[in-house]
């Protein structure tokens, strides 16, 4: 016998607050998320300018086979700045009210 579901379907329309925070949460995370790129491209070329960071001269397979490691050494950079956006949306989520997050 297979077991069926009885129970009532929850609402599929969320209030306008909710979205409103939702969206305002998004956008802000967004935005922050936008910063530590850009200090993240800085400080990569800042690297390459300082020769923290030797890109290779010669051939242009080696110099193709840079691009790998200035990637890298931006994504090690952005990462850095990940958990004060974390931070930031948290303290963002409980000045709101994390109540105002949910949907029912």
């Amino acid at each position: 016998m297979i077991a069926t579901c009885r129970c009532e379907a929850a609402p599929s329309i969320m209030s306008p607050e909710v979205i409103e925070a939702w969206t305002r949460l998004y956008a802000a995370v967004g935005l922050l998320a936008g910063i530590c790129a850009f200090c993240a491209a800085i400080k990569t070329l800042h690297d390459i300018r300082v020769r923290v960071l030797v890109l290779p001269t010669g051939p242009w397979l080696r110099r193709l086979l840079a691009v790998p490691r200035m990637w890298l050494h931006f994504q090690l950079a952005y990462l850095c700045g990940f958990p004060s956006i974390l931070a930031i949306a948290v303290l963002y989520a409980h000045y709101i009210g994390f109540g105002a997050f949910d949907p029912w």
